[in-house]
């Protein structure tokens, strides 16, 4: 990458640097970095994931497959209290996975199906 090329880069992010802080001026600090990160969450969720349509592509499929078996498969009940809440706390994060890509219920059941050998 040449230089200008960096340069203009770099540039370009403190313009959006700025942009930011002048969108969350009055927010607290703390509040402000939640939104933001939860919103850049999503959209990072969502390029991973789907493709130019907004569909799920295959490996997104098949990664959020293996999660959800890996994470949502069994029972969240534990008699010791720490690994419920690590299992309960799994299984939160899979959900907001599937809120941020705005699945819908045919892509849902599609991936409730994929490893059954339905799909």
């Amino acid at each position: 990458m040449a230089i200008t090329e960096a340069n203009r880069i770099r540039y370009r992010a403190i313009l959006i640097a700025r942009e930011v802080k002048h969108l969350f001026g009055g927010i607290p600090d703390r509040f402000a970095k939640a939104v933001l990160r939860r919103w850049l969450f999503g959209a990072v969720l969502r390029w991973l994931f789907l493709d130019s349509k907004g569909e799920l592509h295959r490996s997104g499929e098949i990664v959020l497959a293996e999660l959800r078996d890996r994470y949502m498969g069994g029972t969240a009940f534990s008699t010791d209290p720490l690994v419920m809440a690590r299992r309960v706390g799994q299984r939160e994060v899979l959900e907001d996975i599937f809120n941020y890509l705005h699945l819908d219920e045919n892509t849902v059941q599609t991936l409730m199906r994929l490893d059954d050998g339905l799909e």
